[in-house]
């Protein structure tokens, strides 16, 4: 049987070699997979860093903003739309109407509603972080303004701010106008000289931007320079010629800050100047200061006092927070006193939306006063709401304030009270006189202005304009009534004395005196005048006079007047009280010294020109000091004095004996309890060291202070160490609340019990 076969089953493999173009499958494979992957391995590399390189440019904060070490740390997040429009060009161009929007005016100019963009404003804020903008103190003064010509009214005075160099000055432009910063400069005549740090604060379409996006626009802008500026105080054109939407955004934004918005008043920017002399932390208390003017009117002062008015009226207070004016009529009122003030209004071009600043105060017929009675009605006329800003303009009827004395005690105010490096030299500070002195205090000698050559160092000293005799501000340690500005926690600290020197005196403490103050001044000056030498507080005066004593018709003080007598011998004054006289009146009757009649500058010079050394008020410790003799002295030589006239006055008149005379007590700036040894009242000495705490004791006062708050307990309730404790004027412990309160130190009696 023959088997079936394939042929080819029986042929050599040799047959079947393959070609040399034919590649076996396994062969193809090895030799063209490592190629491929290799290709593909790179693709996807240089993808994956593609990748990583977009999110990175576009992604706030890249990939770490979660993640952070203390060698790594991630970038903060982009806040605003103009941080990454650096990187972009600004559109340019009208931006697209919406047609379909029903009840819109299509030919409308300001027409854009979409979202707003700053492509120029992320750089300048950048590039401005030298001036320590990310701090919220710093130095930094921003001027804002919409309108071109608002943008040119301000200029002039941020150059000058940035001249001085005590603030940096930024200015930033809002609004819809298309030129650019370097044109807007160019057409002001800006160059380098010129310091100042632009900001051009626009959105994009800022031309086609409608009220509502415009003014939107403002507010967002000023969020981003809150936040990378933090400026202290902005400062913009008058509202009357700026933008209607700019005032409603900056007005509101500064409310929000918390930041004072200045406006400086149309057409008087060059008066203003004196502000560019100001720092920043002076500017950023613009509104803080009030003034009160207290007027007490003699008898007999009608015209005196019409014309002091009419002088207070025609001053210039625009663009300031005007006083509150108080008056004090004597009994008897002439009948053209009474129309004059039937027809005056205050504060000066009053609107009828402005509230009244004045208060009239009349008296009730009385027989003439001591003058302790009178001392204490002319000092409770005024009291400070708020110690640190509130303040008192005393004026005498024989004075006309110059137009510019509102300036002048608003300026020295804010340099002296807020500045952030001066405000401690003036600590000693007890006010701001209008006027120079023409005898010292007794009335006798005539006083003698220093000159800048009795100034311990000056800044000037090298510029021609100055001159060294000529005069120069100074500080005196003697209170004036004729027109003094007198701070309101040193007000309040004269209260406060006033009442523990008038108990001492009704106590038999005090001894009489002579007077040191002439009869001629009112009565309370001589207290005062005790307060500032135990306090060593010195009164700062101008180096040319803003104000004007007349002398016609000048008056002695009611409670020094001598009784008519037929022989017209001197006689001492006869008060009604006699126990009541603090102090030993002069035999002889006083004599007012004639007052130079200082011709005022009613042209309208600007403040600054008219101080000295270019309108810059000098440094506390440059200017001269004077004692209450009216000689030059120096401030080591007022502090011994000061010491001395402590122990003395404790002593003398305070009651005090043994080491509370001598030793150091505890001061209290609105207090003068330490110049005392009262009844009732321990010294408390500087030098005394904490009481240590028994908290045995301790415990069952806090167990007894929270039973007696569980049963609404008395105060007479309270066991004594308590009721002169530590705590114990602080706020009522709530039922169920224990409060641990440290008594002071046992007094000698109670340890003799």
């Amino acid at each position: 049987m023959a088997l079936n076969h394939d042929e080819e089953l029986g042929k050599r493999d040799d047959d079947f070699r393959p070609r040399r173009h034919q590649r076996s499958p396994s062969s193809s494979v090895t030799s063209t997979f490592p190629f491929k992957w290799r290709r593909r391995r790179v693709l996807v590399v240089i993808g994956v860093l593609f990748l990583i390189y977009v999110i990175h440019l576009y992604v706030p904060g890249g990939l770490g903003t979660g993640y952070q070490t203390d060698t790594f740390k991630p970038k903060p997040a982009r806040t605003f739309a103009g941080h990454d429009a650096i990187l972009a060009k600004e559109p340019r161009g009208a931006p697209p109407r919406d047609w379909d929007a029903e009840g819109e005016d299509q030919t409308a100019k300001h027409y854009y509603n979409g979202p707003t963009k700053f492509y120029k404003l992320g750089g300048t804020l950048q590039r401005a972080s030298r001036t320590m903008g990310i701090s919220p103190q710093n130095r930094n003064v921003l001027f804002v303004a919409a309108s071109l010509k608002s943008v040119a009214n301000l200029i002039p005075m941020a150059c000058e701010m940035a001249k001085e160099d005590k603030n940096n000055a930024h200015f930033a432009v809002f609004g819809r106008s298309p030129l650019s910063i370097e044109v807007i400069q160019e057409l002001n005549g800006i160059d380098e000289t010129c310091g100042i740090h632009w900001h051009d604060a626009r959105g994009d379409y800022a031309e086609y931007s409608s009220d509502a996006r415009v003014e939107s626009a403002v507010r967002g802008a000023m969020k981003h320079i809150q936040e990378y500026l933090h400026p202290q105080v902005m400062i913009m054109d008058d509202s009357r010629l700026e933008e209607a939407f700019f005032t409603t955004a900056m007005q509101k934004k500064a409310k929000d800050m918390e930041k004072a918005l200045i406006e400086v008043p149309r057409g008087r920017y060059e008066d203003f100047l004196w502000m560019t002399k100001l720092g920043a932390g002076s500017l950023a208390h613009w509104f803080s200061p009030t003034l009160d003017i207290v007027i007490q009117a003699p008898r007999g002062s009608s015209g005196r006092l019409i014309r002091l008015l009419q002088s207070l009226y025609n001053a210039d207070y625009r663009g300031l927070k005007a006083p509150r004016l108080n008056i004090e009529l004597p009994p008897d009122i002439e009948p053209g006193l009474q129309n004059y003030l039937n027809g005056f209004s205050w504060p000066p071009n009053k609107v009828a939306s402005q509230p009244n600043l004045l208060t009239i105060h009349h008296r009730i017929p009385s027989q003439r006063m001591s003058s302790e009675q009178a001392s204490l009605r002319f000092v409770e006329s005024f009291y400070p709401t708020q110690h640190n800003d509130h303040h008192v303009l005393l004026l005498s009827p024989q004075a006309a304030v110059s137009p510019l004395y509102y300036q002048y005690l608003y300026y020295a105010i804010l340099n002296h009270r807020y500045s952030t490096y001066g405000a401690s030299d003036a600590e000693n500070l007890l006010g701001v006189s209008l006027d120079v002195p023409v005898t010292t205090l007794n009335g006798t000698e005539p006083f003698k202005g220093p000159k800048v050559s009795d100034m311990s160092y000056s800044k000037v000293d090298d510029n021609q304009e100055i001159k060294k005799e000529d005069d120069s501000p100074f500080l005196y340690q003697a209170p004036t009534a004729k027109a003094t500005l007198i701070f309101g926690d040193k007000w309040a600290a004269f209260h406060d004395f006033l009442t523990n020197r008038l108990q001492a005196s009704h106590l038999g403490h005090a001894k009489k005196g002579p007077k040191l103050v002439s009869e001629t001044e009112p009565a309370w000056l001589e207290y005062l005048l005790e307060l500032m030498s135990a306090r060593n507080w010195l009164v700062l005066h101008p180096a040319t006079p803003l104000v004007t004593i007349h002398n016609e018709l000048a008056q002695i003080p009611e409670e020094y007047t001598r009784p008519a007598v037929a022989d017209k011998e001197p006689s001492k004054p006869t008060p009604e009280h006699p126990e009541e006289e603090a102090f030993i009146l002069s035999a002889d009757v006083p004599v007012i010294a004639e007052h130079r009649e200082a011709e005022l500058e009613q042209s309208p010079t600007p403040l600054h020109k008219l101080l000295p050394f270019g309108g810059e008020i000098q440094n506390i410790a440059q200017l001269p000091h004077l004692g209450f003799d009216g000689q030059v002295t120096t401030v080591s030589a007022l502090t011994d004095l000061q010491d001395d006239y402590v122990k003395f006055f404790r002593k003398a008149i305070g009651g005090c004996t043994g080491e509370a005379v001598s030793r150091p007590r505890k001061i209290d700036p609105v207090r003068t309890n330490d110049l005392f040894c009262l009844p009732g009242e321990l010294p408390r000495y500087a030098d005394e060291m904490a009481p240590e705490l028994d908290f045995d004791e301790a415990e069952e006062i806090a167990l007894a202070i929270a039973e007696g708050s569980k049963a609404h307990a008395d105060a007479e309730d309270v066991p004594e160490p308590m009721q002169e404790g530590i705590g114990a004027s602080t706020k009522a412990t709530k039922p169920g609340m224990v409060k641990l309160v440290i008594p002071e130190k046992a007094r000698p009696e109670d340890d003799a019990k």
